[in-house]
Formats: structure tokens, sequence, C-alpha cells
């Protein structure tokens, strides 16, 4: 930045490089704007091919087998894996760090009031990584999550019976 005092008047030099200066601002906010910019771009592309890639290996971790004491214990990994077998991504960006037991806490808050919950997850989502929360997806994940942990509040002495045929009991 070079501004000429003896080509022109004091004031008019001044206000030159008083102008100058303010330019000269401008461009760096804009260039740490836009860098912020393609730094979150960035790091939203790499997000996406790791989940890209987690789907497949998800598949060669050995399966959990689902159902509501086996869900209390699961950990964080179980939790992922359970959601990327669903193809429910958005919502393994949601459970991060969330074990199984805080899972099924989740769903508890989702199934007594569930239009709250959307929002909420939704704008977390919206917020947190910038993407949307579909409905589909939630109502997926709603039905996924149920068939772990309602499937077995059957009263105990009565075996959960998933075809259409009655019940027995074996001392009837």
């Amino acid at each position: 930045m070079y501004i000429d005092f003896g080509t022109y008047e004091f004031d008019k030099a001044i206000e030159l490089l008083d102008n100058e200066i303010r330019l000269q601002k401008k461009k760096r906010k804009d260039a740490k704007v836009a860098s912020k910019m393609e730094r979150k771009a960035t790091v939203s592309s790499e997000n996406k091919d790791d989940i890209k890639e987690e789907a497949p290996n998800s598949q060669n971790i050995t399966n959990v087998k689902v159902n509501k004491n086996n869900i209390l214990n699961w950990n964080e990994d179980n939790v992922r894996e359970f959601l990327m077998k669903h193809n429910l991504s958005a919502m393994a960006f949601l459970c991060q760090g969330i074990n199984g037991e805080e899972l099924s806490n989740l769903y508890t808050m989702c199934k007594t009031n569930s239009i709250s919950m959307y929002r909420s997850l939704k704008f977390e989502l919206l917020h947190s990584c910038n993407k949307v929360l579909p409905i589909s997806t939630y109502l997926r994940f709603m039905s996924r999550i149920r068939a772990v942990c309602d499937d077995t509040l059957v009263p105990s002495g009565h075996a959960t019976n998933k075809s259409n045929e009655p019940d027995t009991m074996d001392d009837e």
C-alpha cells in the first residue's frame, strides 16, 4: 500500500490512505470468511466419505443380537453399527458418543413426545452438521429401534411371537 503525499493535497492523501486501509481490512475479513466456509465444506465432505466407508465395513463386524436386555449393554460402536446397518447415517451424527442404554432412553423420549423430539433432533443436526433430518429417517429410526426395544416388553411367561399364530402357553 502506497500513497504519495507529495502528489496530493494532505487532506486528499489522508482520505486515500484511509480508504486503502479499509479496503485491506475488508479483503482480510473476506479471506477469513472464505477460508472458514472452505474448511466447513471439506469437513462436511470428509464426514460423508467416512459414513460411506463405514457402511460396508459394518457388515464385517460381528452382528449384535438385538433385544432389550442386550441393547442396554451396547457400547458406542454397537450403536453406530446398528444405525449404519439400518441406513440411519443422519441419526449416527446425532448419536455420536451414545451407548445402548442412552439410545434406549432417546427412544423413550421420542416415543413419549415424538413431534417435539423430531424438532429437537432436526434442530441439533442442522446446527451441528448443517444437515436436515428428513422425517423419513426419523420414522425409520423409530421403527427400527422399536423392533429392538418394544419386542421384549411382553409380560414374563409369554413368548414374543412374530407369526400370525396366537401365542401358546405351556401350562394350558
